[in-house]
């Protein structure tokens, strides 16, 4: 896998249109059957996007505003204004507590809080990376 994160900018039927961080470039992309049973994806939302092939969304984390942190946990409100309770990912150990929005995704079921937002996008973007690498791994083991 070629594994580049990038921003959502607007999706139609199966595809997006998706800004990459690393160099600015709009690339229309397909959504993977990997990125297609959490939530819908939307404008904002940060995507890990498999450059390899025809490009494709395999993997993707919602926006959220952080009310309280918690031991263990975030209390946010997603943008749509639901109050949420997001665990925090036990393979991101540095946190920024006093961030004032988190990057949040579906794990297993639960919500997991996975990065800070800062400047809208990711402060740790090789962190997500490294995870998603691992989360692969080990669900094709």
């Amino acid at each position: 896998m070629n594994i580049q994160l990038g921003i959502v900018r607007a999706c139609l039927g199966d595809g997006c249109r998706v800004r990459l961080l690393e160099t600015e470039v709009l690339i229309d992309v397909r959504v993977d059957v990997r990125a297609g049973d959490r939530t819908r994806l939307r404008y904002g939302f940060l995507a890990a996007v498999d450059l390899a092939a025809a490009p494709a969304i395999v993997w993707h984390w919602q926006r959220t505003q952080v009310l309280v942190w918690r031991t263990g946990s975030v209390l946010a409100v997603l943008p749509e204004g639901r109050l949420v309770e997001c665990h925090r990912s036990p393979a991101m150990l540095e946190w920024t507590d006093a961030a004032a929005e988190v990057w949040v995704t579906h794990v297993g079921g639960a919500r997991e809080v996975h990065d800070a937002v800062m400047g809208g996008r990711p402060t740790r973007p090789e962190a997500l990376i490294r995870w998603l690498a691992e989360l692969r791994i080990a669900e094709r083991a």
